[in-house]
């Protein structure tokens, strides 16, 4: 036989053998779409859950896939693989490798998520992750026998979270006197990865409505905040007790808080505020400008006046009491007062005699009335 002959029984003997492996197989592959009953797989996993990125909470996330050989009959060998577009702010790990798995048997593997913290609430990445047989019962899945695969897509989100920042430049004790009004400024940023509605409130405010502050306008004060935005300088206005018995101090908390976020830490700033007590005593006082309440300070003031005025008042009536009866009394001696060379020491004698009488003045009730007569 020659050579010629010799390769066409091979050819022909080639071709038979995938006849017969075509009419064997072929029959047990079933459409495109339908499960394949000799070698097939299957993947499940679960959703994964938004990652949490703020600075005090940040934890990875991890999500659970199921691979599942769905053959009747022979191992397979499963390969795991992935698209993902995170990025430099997203990783995704776990979601590859190579599986063996029984007919009818599943395995377990785990994806974790990690990411920088901080990052935007608005961004999402996207991945899907491929199971494909690539050997079957020690057969590699090639031409003529099409490789299986499952595959499973999904998303992953983060989480909102709050942050806020509040600030007061001026912390130092605010002294007002009672029913004066003051203002407390105050600011505050939004820190959080989102949009939010930051408010700022004075925690104890019942307490201090109770001690007799009154507010004008709005007790709290709030606004619309772009991430990482600071808002303007805004302004609570505050009226102290009309009185208080005592000097007192009242403690402000002034609390920033997220609305997106009620488990966010609150920034809180305390102002001490205090109220010089006024004397509530005072008598009606009737001027120019109408009637008036004079104080007790003022009385005391206007009593410490006259009663001055007084008392200068009846020394001077004193002296010219004293002068007029000294005077007369030298006038009804009948010898004249000659000078001599002693004038000097006389004078002094008389002026001695002056105040030992102011001394030993006894003015009775008769005598004051006359001086206050002579007044």
């Amino acid at each position: 036989m020659d050579v010629a002959s010799v390769a066409w029984l091979k050819m022909v003997r080639n071709g038979l053998v995938l006849v017969i492996v075509a009419c064997f197989i072929l029959p047990f592959i079933p459409p495109s779409g339908a499960q394949n009953p000799i070698f097939g797989v299957s993947l499940t996993c679960d959703s994964p859950a938004e990652m949490n990125v703020s600075p005090a909470g940040y934890e990875p996330v991890e999500m659970t896939c199921t691979v599942e050989n769905t053959a009747q009959v022979g191992a397979t060998k499963i390969e795991i693989t992935n698209e993902w577009n995170g990025g430099a702010s997203a990783e995704m790990i776990g979601a590859s490798g190579e599986y063996s798995v029984d007919a009818g048997a599943s395995e377990e593997f785990t994806v974790t998520f990690s990411g920088v913290t901080k990052q935007a609430s608005a961004n999402s990445y996207d991945f899907e992750i491929f199971a494909t047989v690539t050997e079957w019962n020690s057969i590699p899945m090639n031409d003529p026998l099409p490789r299986e695969n499952d595959s499973y897509s999904d998303s992953l989100e983060i989480a909102t979270y709050g942050a806020v920042e509040l600030r007061i430049n001026d912390v130092s004790t605010r002294n007002v006197e009672a029913g004066q009004e003051f203002s407390i400024n105050l600011q505050f940023t939004n820190n959080g990865n989102d949009n939010d509605r930051v408010r700022v409130d004075i925690a104890n405010i019942a307490d201090l409505k109770l001690s007799g502050f009154s507010f004008i306008g709005s007790e709290f004060v709030a606004e619309d905040l772009a991430m990482g935005a600071t808002s303007t300088m805004r302004e609570i206005k505050i009226i102290a007790p009309d009185s208080v018995s005592d000097d007192t101090t009242y403690d402000f908390r002034f609390q920033a808080s997220s609305t997106n976020d009620a488990g966010a830490d609150l920034s809180e700033i305390t102002i001490p505020v205090a109220i010089d007590a006024a004397d509530s005593s005072g008598v009606l006082s009737i001027g120019s400008d109408g009637i008036s309440e004079v104080s007790g300070d003022q009385l005391l003031l206007y009593g410490a006046i006259g009663g001055g005025l007084i008392l200068l008042l009846i020394l001077l009536g004193v002296v010219s009491r004293s002068l007029r009866k000294k005077a007369a009394k030298n006038n009804a001696e009948e010898n004249p007062i000659d000078l001599d060379e002693s004038d000097e020491e006389d004078v002094k004698d008389e002026f001695d005699d002056l105040f030992d009488d102011l001394g030993n003045l006894d003015i009775n009730g008769d005598e004051f009335d006359d001086l206050l007569d002579e007044i």
